[in-house]
């Protein structure tokens, strides 16, 4: 084959690459951003294309744009006893949906907006609230999305509809708990109490006075060995060693039982 047919072989080739390539993306098929959008939205992904009547050309071009300006929003942690609390208030609330269903969803609706603005979110009264949230939690913001959607709704109350409303109380739960978990903030530890300084050491006068008045105590905090110290006292007669006893022998004193010495 000669290289001018060769040339024109690859020329066709890379025709009808690029042929495919503009009819895919003309007819808004779903490439490999396509197949991630899906993956990572979920039912926002769908919700997102009905949106767009099909267009699933606008419908990645709009999420696309989600990702790239809240993807890198600052989380804030949550504290300990800030976690405690909003679950309190979410147990509470769960009882008030026996008497008042509807009063209950509306509650646990404003509860996870004020939860979501506390952990760094827009607030619930602003357009990117639901956007932000998608981004970060696109499983669960459908059921966010149905409890708040019943908050809205008026008309005669009845079996149907407060079972709708305890289905969206469940499914709202899964974006309650989404947004409560995460490390909690580090809660600030008491510092350990430090034993003063004078609490640590004898007072002089109560120490001269315990060993004054119990001397065979302070006798054996010295120290109990009596035949190997000089001195030393046993049954409160002054005891002396070998060399004390030289030692006397040659100075000339002696010992009286009542352990005080004189010179003969």
């Amino acid at each position: 084959m000669s290289t001018a047919a060769i040339l024109s072989v690859v020329v066709a080739v890379l025709v009808v690459a690029a042929a495919v390539v503009a009819l895919t993306v003309a007819r808004g098929g779903t490439g490999l951003g396509g197949v991630r959008l899906k993956h990572r939205f979920g039912p926002e992904y769908e919700r997102a294309l009905a949106h767009h009547d099909g267009d699933e050309k606008a419908t990645r071009h709009e999420l696309s744009q989600r990702v790239k300006r809240y993807g890198r929003l600052e989380i804030r942690p949550l504290a300990a006893e800030d976690a405690e609390r909003f679950e309190a208030r979410w147990a509470a609330l769960k009882a008030q949906f026996v008497d008042s269903p509807t009063e209950a969803v509306a509650e646990a609706d404003r509860l996870i907006g004020r939860l979501a603005e506390r952990r760094g979110f827009p607030g619930q009264e602003s357009p990117e609230h639901n956007d932000a949230l998608s981004v970060h939690h696109p499983h669960q913001l459908h059921g966010y999305r149905q409890a708040h959607a019943l908050t809205g709704e008026t008309g005669a109350s009845g079996p149907r509809a407060t079972e709708e409303l305890r289905q969206a109380l469940v499914a709202a739960r899964e974006m309650f708990e989404a947004l409560l978990g995460g490390p909690p903030a580090p809660t600030a530890r008491p510092a350990p109490q430090e034993i003063p300084a004078a609490a640590s050491r004898p007072d002089p006068a109560v120490t001269e006075k315990t060993t004054a008045d119990t001397p065979a105590v302070a006798t054996a905090a010295a120290g109990t060995d009596d035949e190997a110290k000089p001195g030393a006292t046993a049954g409160g007669k002054l005891r002396r060693s070998p060399l004390g006893h030289r030692l006397a022998a040659l100075t000339g004193s002696a010992v009286r039982g009542d352990g005080t010495g004189n010179a003969h």
